[in-house]
């Protein structure tokens, strides 16, 4: 028996050495529950803690939550219980106990012992908890969490990934994340993915996703590896958020920003970025074609038919300009009536000419706009990208240059960019340049040609018309600086002065006693539209002292069209102040007759583009009868302008046409020659005012011209 005993308390101290290092509590109870060995663990977690004597047993609460543990192993020892027990402490942490229970037999005893293990379970719990919540967060945070393996297959996503994708957790368990590829990321961007974080990095990117649906939506991630103590990459963690909705702000920015509102062609900025990436960008090897393209009078159409007609017939042309070209051409909208194309790798001259041959035919087509049908015609500019110049600005300019040379040779043309564009453009900002000293410096003078009256061939007005004297240059004709006068502003200040002058000579002739003429002086399309125009005209009237009914001033159709009201408020105020008006080249612009009867003008200045080639041309001698018809319809006298033989004097006088101006009779003269001639005859009344004037006055009384 004894022998029995030795035995069995070698196997206990046995068991409880193997456990005397174990971060698990052992206890080893006999039947009546009392403590018949235990580990130093065991030790801690029961007594020590507590700061109890272990001769005074186990704790009774111990013991007495225990026991329903313990009772079924009597009924059957192969049975294992487990249970977990709270344990309290004043001015200690409450500690949590796994215990589990069974009963060993220790050799030699009849009766079994029970086994109790114990285990602090409160770090586990304290773990699982924070588990729990971290779950809890993931599951109701508003970013899509992901977590594959290795591989990238899915082992976890939360709730708000399925409601972004349309995928349950179920269906895509241990698949692929290539299920949410679109095929419409970039496959660099998947392999910089992949790089990165198989190099244990983290990645951060947008890439275009599909959903179940097949629906796209933009995905902003950023993707984690998880790696074990050993640095191996065991997992990756993807938090990602849909941004579709950014997206799609950022593409409206975008289009704003790089787009014409009107047309959707690429801006101003679009076009300069695109041509930029074609001079530096290795993938566009070139040389490529740069065509400016500029709508030939537009701005009559938007004068006469109003702003929404011509943005009409601006969405139509941009449509025929992208449906015309190929898929190697651009087309952009750079502003106003003005358009840009780039044409990828074209360069051979004929090839190009073939491509802009079929632009202009094609906008050549009448535009339906309302009830009109509209033509419009463009002037191209050509520059070669990459051969002309290697400078985005530079290549615009000869462009431009191209374009204006165009316009020159008669619009709905085009030109090459040629070196000897740049020395005309020099010459134009030297002739701006100087203008602008002309007028303080005296070179710019006033000549003067009669108006006749071919009845009598008595002088019935003189018109002033500007010339300058350049001290370098000689004569500049008119039309080689007065259209740059108009556009920098510098008109304004000229045509005061034109005023001023014009009515000094007027008042000049008054007063050396000679019969009074009208002087006629055309107001330029910007002087026209300045705020102080009442004033200048009576600051020349008061300065001068002549009369208001000596003075006509004369406009042209196209100033008329632009503003009707405006252009009839200021002609009423001009007529108020007892002023003639005429309509200068009338029949070359677009007024109507019912616009005409609503204008306060006293005369009409049939252009002298009607005259050429009469009595030859029957269109021409159509047209001037049909005008000074009308006029005499309508109580308004008729200038002819542009006589220059006796066949037009004749015809024009055959359609009671008979005040006439033209180099018939005189080609404009400076004031002092045209006094002079003026003083010499005694009845006033010289057909021509030049030195052969009376030879013409002859021949015109011989064949009774005059009479």
């Amino acid at each position: 028996m004894q022998k029995n005993t030795q035995s069995a308390e070698r196997h206990i101290n046995m068991l409880i050495d193997w456990f005397s290092q174990s971060s698990v509590g052992v206890l080893l109870l006999d039947s009546t529950l009392q403590c018949v060995a235990n580990n130093p663990c065991a030790a801690e977690l029961i007594w020590e803690r507590i700061q109890a004597d272990k001769s005074d047993g186990l704790p009774q609460d111990f013991v007495q939550a225990l026991r329903p543990h313990l009772e079924p192993l009597t009924q059957d020892s192969s049975h294992q219980h487990a249970t977990y027990m709270q344990l309290e402490q004043p001015d200690q942490p409450s500690m949590l106990l796994k215990i589990e229970c069974s009963i060993v037999h220790p050799d030699a005893m009849e009766q079994g012992l029970f086994f109790i293990t114990l285990r602090n379970a409160s770090k586990n719990a304290h773990l699982a908890r924070k588990l729990k919540l971290f779950k809890n967060a993931v599951e109701n945070t508003g970013s899509a969490v992901v977590i594959t393996n290795a591989n990238g297959e899915i082992e976890y996503a939360n709730t708000r990934f399925s409601d972004m994708t349309g995928y349950n957790l179920s269906e895509i368990k241990g698949k692929s994340t290539s299920l949410l590829r679109s095929n419409m990321t970039p496959e660099a961007t998947y392999t910089e993915l992949w790089n990165t974080i198989r190099h244990q990095k983290k990645w951060h990117g947008t890439l275009l996703n599909k959903r179940k649906d097949g629906s796209t939506y933009w995905s902003l991630q950023n993707i984690s590896p998880i790696h074990d103590e050993l640095g191996n990459i065991t997992n990756f963690v993807s938090v990602s958020e849909d941004i579709s909705q950014i997206k799609a702000h950022d593409q409206q920015l975008e289009k704003m920003a790089y787009y014409d509102p009107l047309t959707d062609l690429g801006n101003r900025r679009n076009f300069r970025r695109t041509l930029d990436q074609y001079l530096h960008s290795p993938s566009h090897t070139g040389p490529h074609t740069l065509l400016l393209l500029d709508l030939d009078h537009f701005k009559q159409i938007n004068d006469t038919m109003g702003h929404e007609a011509g943005d009409a017939l601006l969405n139509t042309i941009a449509n025929r300009l992208c449906y015309c070209v190929s898929d190697n051409a651009s087309v952009f909208r750079l502003g106003g009536d003005e358009f840009t194309i780039i044409f990828q790798d074209l360069h051979e001259r004929d090839a190009i000419i073939n491509s802009v041959n079929e632009l202009l035919t094609l906008l050549a087509q009448p535009v339906q706009i309302g009830f009109h049908d509209v033509r419009i015609t463009v002037s191209i500019g050509i520059t070669l990208i990459g051969v002309d110049s290697q400078d985005a600005s530079d290549l615009l300019r000869n462009a431009d240059l191209a374009m204006y040379h165009a316009k020159q040779l008669g619009r709905n043309t085009f030109a090459f960019y040629e070196t000897y564009m740049d020395e005309k453009a020099q010459h134009i900002l030297s002739i701006e340049h100087d203008l602008r000293n002309a007028l303080a410096s005296n070179q710019l003078s006033l000549a003067y040609q009669p108006q006749v009256n071919a009845q009598d061939g008595r002088i019935s007005a003189i018109e002033a018309l500007l010339r300058w004297q350049h001290p370098t240059r000689g004569a500049i004709p008119p039309d080689d600086f007065i259209p740059y006068a108009e556009e920098t502003g510098a008109i304004i200040p000229i045509g005061r002065w034109v005023l001023l002058e014009a009515c000094n000579a007027a008042k000049q002739l008054q007063a050396e006693g000679l019969p009074h003429l009208k002087v006629c002086v055309n107001l330029s399309a910007r002087q026209f539209d300045h705020p102080d125009l009442i004033e200048h005209i009576k600051e020349a009237l008061a300065t001068s002292g002549l009369a208001p009914h000596w003075l006509e001033l004369e406009i042209t159709e196209s100033m008329l069209m632009r503003d009707m009201q405006y252009a009839i408020d200021t002609l009423n105020r001009i007529k108020m102040m007892g002023i003639s008006l005429a309509i200068d080249d009338f029949g070359t612009g677009y007024s109507s007759l019912s616009h005409l009867k609503k204008m306060p003008v006293d005369l009409l200045k049939v252009d002298r583009s009607f005259l050429h080639d009469i009595p030859k041309d029957k269109d021409n001698i159509a047209i001037t009868s049909t005008i000074i018809a009308m006029a005499r319809q309508l109580g308004l006298s008729v200038v002819a302008e542009g006589v220059e033989t006796k066949e037009q004097m004749r015809f024009l006088q055959d359609i009671d046409c008979t005040l006439m101006q033209g180099f018939l009779f005189s080609r404009p003269i400076d004031f002092e020659t045209f006094k002079a001639h003026y003083k010499a005859c005694p009845f006033h009344c010289r057909v021509c005012l030049e030195y052969n004037a009376c030879s013409i006055r002859q021949d015109a009384d011989a064949e009774g011209l005059l009479n």
